[in-house]
């Protein structure tokens, strides 16, 4: 509770708006390994749906805005495009992302990218999901490989940061 009013003194000092995910975790399988999955989930839910209900009623008694967004994408795109970029971690990319959602943005893939999204893929979340497969690498070697700020460097597949099985993932991947 004492977050949550934090949280919403801080979105009242700025005059803005909260973001949140919009997640439907029901079906999730959070938990511990070896514990009792449907009790793990339950007690997961209670105190994600507590901690939102807490936000969205200070929220509300304070008159700030809460817009929920779709969490679709978030981390990919963001560890693509603001990761190296702000050298932030995936974790603060996503949430960037998600705060931009909430303006309203979409997030398109960055154009040393789009040369390995097919034509036909219409819509961006379409672009997201296909660049992630190709790029399926450890988060801190994708930092060597492209740089957003420069639209027409090439992929560098050779990167000796990455392992061997990456190199040649990449160079099927991406030929």
């Amino acid at each position: 509770e004492a977050e949550a009013i934090a949280l919403v003194d801080i979105a009242v000092r700025k005059k803005k708006p909260i973001v949140l995910e919009k997640l439907d975790t029901t079906l999730s399988k959070t938990g511990d390994r070896y514990g009792n999955k449907k009790a793990n989930r339950m007690k997961s839910m209670f105190a994600y749906r507590k901690m939102i209900q807490a936000i969205k009623s200070r929220a509300d008694k304070m008159g700030v805005a809460v817009i929920e967004v779709n969490p679709a994408f978030t981390s990919v795109s963001g560890k693509m495009k603001y990761m190296r970029k702000f050298g932030i971690s995936i974790h603060q990319a996503a949430a960037f992302t998600i705060g931009r959602r909430g303006l309203g943005y979409k997030e398109k893939a960055p154009k040393v990218l789009k040369k390995y999204v097919p034509k036909d893929a219409s819509h961006h979340w379409k672009h997201w999901s296909i660049l992630n497969k190709k790029f399926s690498v450890r988060t801190h070697t994708l930092y060597h490989l492209f740089n957003v700020n420069q639209p027409y460097q090439e992929i560098d597949v050779f990167h000796p940061s990455l392992l061997e099985e990456e190199k040649q993932q990449l160079i099927k991947t991406l030929a």
